[in-house]
């Protein structure tokens, strides 16, 4: 009897511990900071509150962080990688407590500007509904006004609240807002380019258009996922700068326009070293190829590279171009103007990756406040170069100060925001100390270094 009675506690034991094991654990989502706002970690909230070990694990580059807990005291952290990979990592009361405390004292407009993009992506797609995928539907649905219209007012309206109805029913990065936007409207026209190089009539180049918008938007929603906000604005750089270098490299070697007449079909035939389709489907592979070098960027760098860092380039590359312009002549032919400009543009490029990327690191008001300043200072130099002789200002002169008063331009934005120093791995450095010579020939005690290696 006896051993029966310990058979049946010992199955009942053994039936409640596999009960137990099958139980389901729930984690519960819980904020990062104590206003509940902040249910998303983003690498910038992370590097604005300088959130680092022991009580914040993570290291390295991460696309979003999310904070679980099971029982109030003990907490899941899971982190987010480019590769898709998922890291979870044990967390303790007293570490979030402590992240708690730093990311409450932030600043409002950090956490409500970065924790979501949902309304920077229902504005922006909103915008590519009105001036892109509105007008490309319309055109390629109907060849009479009232078609035509009906069509652009459904698209454009129906595109805010479709973006609307996405934003809620997933969580969207501000990696994926600004890769969605710049991928809408480069695909716009690049489903245009390939209907145009296809020899595609009017219709089809606008359902080619339409189609390409969208098909973009939803590929940079889905490439952002995994990306920084440096990721997505240096991809988006890449393939902007990439279609413009296309475009002047093009523009310079499409050689003169040759026309022959017949007299007997009083035909006149032009043609010239590239076509328009050609020049076309260059331009477009550039700019399709400018995406995946623009990622290499931020990524590969030795130097940390913000979203701002990559927004001054706009500015130096525009600063660039007019430099070297100052340069041509009056009489210059069309293709020296454009290989000119092309080559101006990939200097002033390089420029500021050395002066302004590698030495310091702004943010995304920086960024923009440098490319206004160098602009301002461009137009003041070019008004006051044309004050010297308004019936016939002459086009060097103009040009040239406008290179000096952008060039100045960017010097005062830069000293007016005083951006913080690259926070990036330092660069390897040498320094020679010849004072080492003098003190190891009179045999001074101690260590004298002739070479300092930094790296």
């Amino acid at each position: 009897m006896t051993s029966f009675r310990r058979l049946a506690t010992t199955g009942a034991l053994l039936c409640f511990a596999a009960a137990d094991l099958r139980a389901q654990v729930i984690e519960r989502p819980v904020p990062f900071d104590s206003a509940g706002q902040v249910v998303v970690m983003t690498p910038y909230i992370a590097e604005r509150a300088a959130l680092r070990a022991p009580w914040w694990p993570v290291s390295g580059d991460f696309t979003e962080a999310r904070l679980y807990t099971v029982n109030d005291s003990s907490y899941v952290l899971t982190v987010g990688r480019r590769s898709g990979v998922i890291e979870r990592y044990a967390i303790t009361s007293v570490d979030r407590d402590a992240i708690r405390a730093i990311v409450s004292r932030l600043p409002h407009d950090v956490i409500t500007a970065r924790n979501e993009a949902r309304n920077a992506f229902v504005k922006n797609q909103a915008l590519l509904g009105i001036f892109a995928y509105g007008p490309a539907f319309s055109l390629s649905i109907a060849d009479n006004g009232a078609g035509a219209a009906a069509g652009y007012f459904v698209v454009a309206g129906g595109t805010f609240f479709a973006a609307s109805e996405i934003s809620r029913r997933m969580f969207i990065s501000r990696a994926q807002s600004d890769l969605a936007f710049n991928m809408g409207h480069n695909g716009t026209l690049a489903g245009w380019a390939a209907l145009y190089v296809l020899n595609g009539s009017k219709r089809p180049q606008a359902a080619g258009a339409f189609i390409g918008g969208l098909a973009g938007a939803a590929l940079g929603l889905s490439a952002g996922r995994n990306m920084t906000e440096a990721d997505a604005v240096g991809s988006a750089f890449g393939s902007d700068m990439g279609a413009l270098i296309g475009w002047g490299t093009t523009e310079a070697i499409r050689g003169k326009e040759t026309c022959t007449f017949d007299p007997v079909s009083f035909v006149e035939t032009c043609t010239r070293t590239l076509s328009n389709r050609t020049e076309v489907a260059m331009i477009l592979a550039s700019g399709i190829v400018g995406y995946p070098l623009g990622l290499l960027y931020p990524r590969n760098a030795r130097y940390h590279v913000t979203p701002g860092d990559i927004q001054t380039l706009w500015g130096t590359a525009l600063l660039g171009m007019t430099t070297t312009s100052a340069f041509l002549g009056a009489k210059s032919s069309g293709r020296a103007r454009a290989a000119t400009a092309t080559t101006g543009g990939v200097l002033g490029i390089i420029a500021g990756d050395r002066f302004l990327v590698q030495r310091y690191d702004h943010s995304r008001t920086d960024g923009g406040r440098v490319v206004l300043g160098t602009v301002a200072g461009g137009l003041m130099g070019a008004g006051v170069a044309t004050l010297f002789n308004t019936d016939n200002p002459d086009p060097h002169f103009v040009l040239g100060l406008a290179a000096v008063g952008g060039l100045a331009g960017t010097i005062i934005t830069e000293h007016y925001l005083d951006p913080s120093s690259d926070a990036g791995p330092p660069r390897f450095h040498v320094t020679f100390n010849p004072a080492s010579i003098a003190l190891l020939a009179a045999r001074s005690p101690g260590n004298h270094a002739l070479l300092n290696v930094r790296f």
